[in-house]
């Protein structure tokens, strides 16, 4: 858990000029000085323009729609992070195989039972359990606790105050999480010092449908992974309860997150209050509790104009506790913004670690952000000097390439050891086709991740593999910035 700490009148001060700045994209990151006039800038992309206009909302004291009409509580929050110049690439992978007309997860003892957020704005995190339980099943049926996740995931909004999937991702990658039900129940009671039962190691995000008939990547997914992670907009008029259906022609309102199990390409038209251009549904599992709608599920029209269009889709997988035994990280919120050099799509970042035990690193992970191709470069250095990140011996190095937006960890193929109390260091350079902000990176955001802390010699990226700066010193003062790059040993 991330301790709450004071912070000063100029701190907030400073914060604000620089989320202003962000948002108007006019920010560069500066390595303490050491930029020379002859050095491309380090840039930060334009943040999320929906998560700039809920922070303008927040100050004006405006606050979003938390429940519906009917008293259902919602609780998806935009996120700053931008990738909208992504969203008309072509898909991740062709499919290669005829997909069925129809296909439900509840008949194939791949769920979980239908679960009630309450009176809490806690939808987020029964998507994210919704994927990932699913995701085990049926070799593994887990029951995981949403309330510790909305009580620690360490951001600025409280427990039932709404969240997204950077958050719940930030959450599981940490290893706080998952724990189990039974350890932590949903009381709205806060319970520290639990151990987490699975480590999740992957988040694959599936990009946003283009169309209402873009909907292989969702379908293979299901069908592939289990329950996917999904958000959309409710409005209480849009539901036709006696068909369980919903369609949504275009009112932007009411953030909700729910799961996919399903779909049916010939549920009729006619079955909603409006009649949308042509046939055809998700299946679609809610968190308001197994009486609401059909058993806790509905039917979403594939014509719905916002439902899986606005942001990532959401596969999350776990592993055996086991598999790795320490995780070394500095970025405990996880991915809030990508960072780059001008008009390049390739970078080198790196971060520094102090060995807390004798033992091997055996993987590493970091978050992708291409829908196409994400071209890894990995390198392990051992015994390196403070702030030389490529010093030391260079012990292991894993090439690859990953086709997906999200966060992967990557096995390495020789597992280089390190001493307690020794430098080692982890370099990566990656390119991610068409987008300009390769690494992705931890900082500071009033009203939304406020508490993030880095320190000097931590955190480095390089325009060439060669000349480093560190990214904790932003236009030469102290701004909390870390790379999003972790070590985990056997």
């Amino acid at each position: 858990m991330i301790k709450k700490s004071k912070v000063s009148h100029v701190r907030i001060l400073v914060l604000g000029f620089f989320l202003f700045s962000l948002s108007a994209g006019t920010i560069f990151l500066m390595s303490s000085g050491t930029f020379g006039e002859q050095h491309p800038m380090l840039k930060a992309a334009p943040l999320n323009p929906e998560f700039v206009r809920y922070l303008k909302e927040r100050e004006m004291g405006r606050s979003r729609i938390q429940y519906t009409a009917s008293g259902h509580p919602l609780g998806l929050l935009p996120a700053p992070l931008d990738l909208s110049q992504l969203h008309s690439l072509p898909a991740i992978h062709s499919i290669d195989y005829a997909l069925p007309s129809t296909y439900d997860l509840r008949t194939k003892n791949k769920l979980t039972p239908v679960k009630d957020q309450g009176t809490c704005d806690s939808s987020w995190a029964f998507a994210t359990y919704g994927s990932l339980e699913s995701f085990l099943r049926p070799g593994a049926t887990r029951d995981f606790s949403e309330q510790n996740l909305i009580d620690h995931h360490g951001f600025d909004s409280k427990p039932c105050d709404g969240g997204n999937i950077f958050m719940s991702t930030a959450y599981l990658a940490r290893w706080l999480g998952p724990i189990n039900e039974t350890d932590d129940r949903y009381v709205y009671l806060p319970v520290d010092g639990l151990t987490p039962k699975k480590h999740v190691q992957n988040v694959i995000w599936l990009p946003r449908r283009l169309s209402s008939t873009d909907n292989s990547e969702i379908k293979s997914a299901v069908m592939k992974y289990g329950a996917v992670y999904v958000s959309m907009k409710w409005v209480d008029s849009c539901y036709k309860e006696i068909n369980y259906a919903y369609y949504n022609e275009g009112t932007n309102e009411g953030g909700h997150s729910v799961t996919i199990v399903g779909w049916d390409d010939n549920f009729s038209k006619s079955k909603f209050n409006s009649a949308p251009s042509g046939n055809g549904a998700f299946i679609v599992r809610n968190s308001w509790g197994a009486t609401w709608g059909q058993s806790g599920y509905f039917y979403v029209s594939y014509y719905d104009k916002y439902f899986g269009k606005e942001s990532f889709n959401s596969v999350f997988q776990a592993e055996p506790v086991t598999n790795y035994k320490t995780n070394y990280g500095y970025d405990d919120l996880g991915w809030v913004n990508g960072i780059g050099w001008t008009g390049n799509s390739t970078a080198w970042f790196a971060n520094i670690f102090t060995a807390s035990a004798a033992g091997s690193i055996k993987a590493v992970s970091f978050y992708t952000s291409s829908t196409s191709s994400n071209v890894y470069d990995i390198s392990i250095y051992t015994n390196v000097s403070a702030n030389k990140p490529t010093s030391g011996q260079k012990a292991a190095n894993k090439k690859g390439t990953i086709t997906s937006p999200g966060y992967f960890t990557v096995p390495l193929s020789t597992f280089p050891a390190i001493t307690k109390g020794k430098k080692f260091s982890v370099v990566v350079k990656l390119t991610t086709k068409d987008y300009y902000y390769p690494i992705p990176v931890e900082y500071p955001i009033v009203n939304y991740s406020s508490k993030a802390k880095a320190k000097l010699g931590q955190s480095f990226a390089s325009a060439d593999g060669t000349t480093w700066h560190d990214i904790c010193g932003w236009g030469g003062g102290n701004t909390n910035t870390n790379a999003c790059l972790k070590a985990f040993t056997k």
